[in-house]
């Protein structure tokens, strides 16, 4: 079975662009470099692969050395160094097209043996002798005995800071060329959804910074996201462009479509108007798509205050449940920042996500149900991933409520990944918090059902 390791393409005829050179394929790219890292008579080759986001800096012999080196740089954990000996680094693509074997500079040696199971796998090959009677003297087998161990020493040090200024300097190139493939492959739903989509854009905002000579490039993406059918992804990355430039129309426009993609249609039904007010102030009216009014008039005849027949994302928290958390806390609405979309409700009970102005990143869940408000998470610091979500994992009558955030565990003195979920509780008809829950949606299911016995419902008397 091939096993996830490094990149290293070869036969591709690269294309001529800027400091990425990048294969439609396989979503490897050449990087342009300058700095010659490899002894005499090897040659330094560079490479990143966006599957992965990883860099490998490779020093090759022109013969038919059974040994090369590799350095495997891994943007994912902080650019961690290994080092690595193998013969030849191939992607899933390449091994598909050379079922027969790699070319080498005295003709093509064969696989010694090779899975026929689809890859999804970077892999890296050992060229061994053949067995006795194999028609070809060498075959290339498969290496997984283990994974490298990251390394510190001044040669590896030397690689990492080579890969983050070449990271720096390619970080607008690498985004453009992200968008491409993604626009390249957004059709493809089998190699699309392996394809790295929200993870990579949280790299590149994480180590980069949010810029707004980026937002075309980020707009593009997420249309192409929701189009594949990846809402929930498109409405993350479409917030934070509103978030940054509350003018950007066609911003509006894709995040209406990505709510009604996703079956919100109130929520989805004021970004349309919201589109058509900026569209109409700009004098563009007769551009604005037909489904857009249609779309934003749908729901204009159901009333403000009918019940919902199922859980429903709201923009903002009711005025009512604003009072009650300005009352807990001593503190005035200007000094609470609202999540967008951070809310659902059900019935008249609503339980929604805030964090406060402060330099040290205060925030809260709340329920107000019956007129009671109910506390269901604090911590401080921490932050909010984006809305809550609405996943019916469990197939129960009813979505479970999903907020991702990133909170500071002190035993690890790092941010961590965690989940506050909900479900509604319809005899109490109430929303109620639950750590089994949350527990089994942050080890994705792979625990047994949860326990809800140990919900916690806050509600008055209606």
């Amino acid at each position: 079975m091939l096993v996830v390791f490094l990149v290293l393409t070869a036969g591709h005829v690269w294309a001529d662009a800027g400091n990425l050179n990048c294969d439609p394929d396989s979503n490897v790219c050449t990087v342009v470099t300058i700095d010659n890292y490899c002894d005499v008579g090897e040659v330094a080759k560079t490479k990143w692969d966006m599957h992965s986001d990883q860099y490998v800096l490779s020093c090759e012999c022109d013969c038919t050395s059974q040994e090369n080196t590799f350095w495997l740089v891994s943007k994912p954990d902080d650019f961690s160094v290994a080092l690595v000996d193998a013969s030849k680094v191939l992607s899933p693509t390449e091994v598909e097209k050379n079922k027969a074997g790699v070319s080498d500079i005295f003709g093509l040696v064969p696989y010694c043996s090779i899975s026929s199971e689809p890859q999804e796998a970077l892999v890296r090959l050992r060229k061994i002798p053949s067995p006795a009677g194999a028609p070809q003297p060498y075959c290339y087998m498969v290496d997984d005995s283990r994974k490298p161990d990251s390394c510190n020493t001044a040669d590896c040090k030397t690689k990492k800071e080579l890969v983050q200024r070449l990271d720096l300097s390619i970080k607008t190139e690498a985004l453009i060329e992200f968008k491409n493939a993604t626009a390249r492959l957004y059709l493809d739903e089998k190699r699309f959804r392996s394809f790295p989509k929200r993870s990579f854009v949280e790299r590149h905002i994480k180590l980069n910074g949010y810029s707004k000579a980026d937002q075309q490039f980020y707009n593009d993406i997420a249309y192409y996201w929701q189009q594949a059918g990846f809402n929930d992804d498109a409405i993350w990355l479409l917030e934070i462009l509103i978030t940054n430039n509350p003018e950007r129309t066609v911003t509006y426009l894709n995040l209406a479509d990505a709510y009604w993609g996703r079956n919100e249609k109130r929520i989805a039904s004021g970004h349309y108007k919201k589109y058509s007010e900026l569209m109409v102030l700009s004098g563009k009216q007769r551009k604005i798509p037909e489904r857009v009014k249609k779309r934003s008039e749908e729901l204009d005849d159901v009333p403000a205050n009918a019940a919902s027949a199922t859980l429903q994302v709201e923009p903002k928290l009711p005025p009512a449940m604003i009072a009650a958390i300005e009352e807990e806390n001593h503190m005035s609405a200007q000094e609470l920042r609202l999540i967008p979309n951070g809310s659902v409700s059900l019935k008249g009970s609503v339980v929604g996500a805030v964090a406060y102005e402060d330099s040290i990143g205060n925030c809260s869940i709340y329920t107000y149900q019956g007129g009671v408000l109910g506390n269901v998470f604090s911590n401080a610091p921490c932050k909010f991933t984006g809305p809550p979500k609405l996943k019916s994992d469990r197939k129960a009558a009813l979505p479970d409520v999903v907020y991702e955030l990133e909170v500071y565990l002190p035993n690890r003195g790092a941010m961590v990944n965690h989940i506050v979920a909900l479900y509604f509780d319809a005899e109490k008809n109430a929303f109620c918090s639950s750590s089994s829950l949350a527990d089994w949606y942050l080890s994705k299911g792979k625990n047994s059902t949860p326990d809800l016995q140990d919900g916690t419902c806050e509600v008055g008397a209606g």
